[in-house]
């Protein structure tokens, strides 16, 4: 039977997609570059056209994530919300794509936990000046008042990143509607007396 000639960018989707299913069911340390040819029925040599190691491919699927993450973020720094909505948004972020939900599948395995910190420790970083542009914002119009932009945003980013992920809490929807609550008290706050969200 011919082998089925794919053009390069179709191929490498692939190994990824390959590798993100067998990450999530195996781990990361379990799967071995002979699975995903396996999965794909491809030559090893495949494989190694498109990555050079099993740690390339899953470089790939962070950046990936990480990207799509930030990119929520961007966007919405760039959009004509208040500043009030934005803060609101980024505290009460929307249910996750369904790609994202499988890339979130594969963080979560318990033999994934390095990569996971490495995932949120990129979009924490990533994201800063992002949410600095944002804190610009609400202190040009005079409704907070803050000292230190970048700890700032990277101590509201910490908090939305390590206390609102499903893969290290996990909270019932009546005990994560709450905690944001509280969180957002915290944030106004943190970010002064003369800023207040109001009631949703």
């Amino acid at each position: 039977m011919a082998r089925v000639s794919k053009k390069p960018e179709i191929r490498r989707q692939e190994m990824i997609d390959a590798s993100l299913e067998l990450f999530s069911s195996k781990g990361y340390e379990q799967t071995a570059v002979s699975d995903i040819v396996k999965k794909l029925g491809v030559a090893q040599g495949t494989f190694y056209y498109h990555f050079k190691t099993k740690s390339d491919i899953m470089t790939a699927i962070i950046d990936s994530l990480v990207t799509e993450k930030v990119n929520t973020i961007r966007v919405l720094t760039d959009s004509n919300l208040t500043t009030e909505e934005k803060i609101h948004k980024l505290i009460w972020a929307e249910e996750p794509s369904e790609e994202e939900s499988k890339m979130l599948e594969f963080l979560h395995h318990e033999n994934n936990a390095f990569i996971h910190q490495k995932v949120l420790v990129q979009t924490v970083q990533q994201s800063v000046p992002y949410v600095i542009r944002i804190l610009e914002q609400g202190v040009a119009e005079g409704i907070f008042r803050i000292q230190h932009l970048q700890e700032t945003a990277e101590i509201l980013l910490m908090g939305i990143h390590f206390m609102f992920d499903p893969g290290i809490f996990i909270w019932s929807e009546d005990t994560l509607k709450h905690k944001k609550l509280a969180f957002q008290q915290v944030v106004e706050r943190m970010l002064g007396d003369c800023f207040a969200f109001s009631q949703r």
